[in-house]
């Protein structure tokens, strides 16, 4: 399993938007691309943070290839959703990528 995390700071005034973009992101990943899930934190100090799961990083890659501009094979609707997203963030940091080596996160609630 392979997993990223995004982090960024979210101007108050952009929070709600930057919240509905990501779920229909996200929700695309999930239901179209093989994403195996995904969720959104907000820090302490006031970060954004969302981290999605993927089977392995070249699922995740063919997708979402982490160049600036959104993967050409995606729908229009969801690469302009992904450039306004990233135009929320008014201190976006790296993208940090994981090997899971162990996971309890999904097995119960």
């Amino acid at each position: 399993m392979f997993a990223v995390i995004y982090r960024g700071y979210i101007p108050s005034e952009n929070e709600e938007e930057y919240k509905k973009l990501w779920k229909v992101i996200a929700s695309y990943f999930i239901e179209k691309r093989g994403a195996m899930g995904s969720r959104l934190h907000k820090t302490h100090d006031g970060a954004f943070l969302a981290y999605s799961c993927w089977p392995d990083k070249k699922t995740r890659d063919e997708s979402w290839p982490g160049e600036d501009a959104p993967n050409e094979i995606l729908p229009a609707e969801i690469k302009e959703a992904i450039i306004q997203i990233r135009s929320l963030s008014a201190q976006p940091f790296e993208e940090i990528h994981l090997d899971v080596l162990e996971d309890r996160l999904f097995t119960k609630y």
